[in-house]
């Protein structure tokens, strides 16, 4: 079975979180281009941008119920686990928060 990978008139919504900037940036430009060689037109990509990795769900279902696209995509990175006040690291309070999302 030879997978169909063409993405003409499809309609892309992508959602980055925006605190590990530099990575995630990088990866929504590789993305993009990515769409683009599939035949996805740059009008068709809508690219929405929140504050940290626990904001890419809620964003996801708002572009969801919109229903105005085919696809949608989730960039976010999850840091190397830093040390907060707390002996809890951001990596288990992230991981512990996200996981109770509906």
């Amino acid at each position: 079975i030879e997978p169909r990978l063409d993405g003409t008139n499809l309609r892309i919504g992508i959602v980055q979180a925006r605190f590990t900037n530099e990575i995630g940036s990088e990866m929504v430009k590789v993305c993009c281009r990515t769409l683009k060689e599939l035949g996805v037109a740059e009008d068709n990509i809508t690219l929405a941008t929140v504050p940290g990795a626990l904001e890419v769900p809620i964003a996801l279902m708002n572009l969801a119920s919109s229903e105005q696209f085919d696809a949608l995509i989730a960039i976010g990175v999850v840091a190397p686990p830093m040390r907060l006040r707390s002996s809890e690291s951001h990596q288990t309070i992230f991981s512990t928060t996200s996981s109770f999302q509906k």
